[in-house]
């Protein structure tokens, strides 16, 4: 509940140091994605607060309290303290990120359920933040923007080692991914190539099977 209410001007680095450390040990991991605290939020707007996962992904040099730090008088501040504030902040979110990453890296390899309990955790950040897409956003109706650009610098992450530049593991990424039991839900997608009722006809013939976590990583990336 502390680091749910701290900015990146706070000291928030012991919390991370100490759930880097749990997450070494994956049955602690396992129990963790098991808990019924992991996934909690009920709209787009609480999960950076009432998940597990949520308070650490919240830290972002984006938070209001921390740009009025860095940047309290922009009409009249010096550019060469703008550009130290903007290297100092960058250099931190890099290492923070960093640190989101092994932490997600220990939860998609801890156990079948801890990856599957956060590759659900990603998809309900996905589908609850739809209304981001608008022209016109209400900042109530969805996280914050240092959180998501937090979640997805992590998905990106966990797509490197499979996007290489000769592409070759691209087979590996199912084409049938959305006509499966998807963890993405596309039904407000605007299609291009169908209309409405063509397109739900096309989505209700599903394909057997489950994919492979590649395809999951990709199309939650996407």
């Amino acid at each position: 509940s502390k680091l749910s209410n701290m900015t990146m001007n706070d000291v928030y680095k012991p919390y991370i140091h100490a759930f880097k450390l749990l997450t070494q040990f994956n049955p602690i991991t396992t129990a963790i994605a098991e808990s019924p605290l992991f996934q909690m939020a009920v709209s787009a707007n609480t999960i950076e607060k009432y998940t597990l996962l949520g308070p650490f992904f919240r830290i972002s040099p984006l938070q209001q309290e921390v740009t009025r730090e860095y940047f309290s008088a922009p009409k009249t501040i010096d550019r060469r303290h703008i550009a130290t504030s903007q290297d100092a902040l960058r250099l931190t979110l890099q290492t923070h990120q960093k640190d989101l990453l092994d932490i997600i890296n220990h939860f998609v390899r801890a156990s079948p359920i801890a990856k599957s309990k956060t590759l659900d955790w990603f998809a309900y950040i996905v589908n609850q933040n739809h209304k981001r897409r608008a022209l016109q956003v209400d900042p109530k109706e969805v996280s914050s923007d240092g959180f998501m650009h937090n979640v997805t610098v992590v998905l990106d992450g966990l797509c490197e080692p499979f996007m290489d530049t000769t592409f070759s593991k691209i087979s590996k990424i199912d084409i049938d991914y959305l006509r499966r039991a998807r963890r993405v839900d596309i039904k407000d997608e605007t299609k291009l190539n169908a209309d409405e009722k063509a397109s739900e006809k096309y989505y209700e013939d599903t394909v057997p099977g489950t994919s492979n976590f590649i395809s999951e990583v990709v199309f939650l990336t996407l």
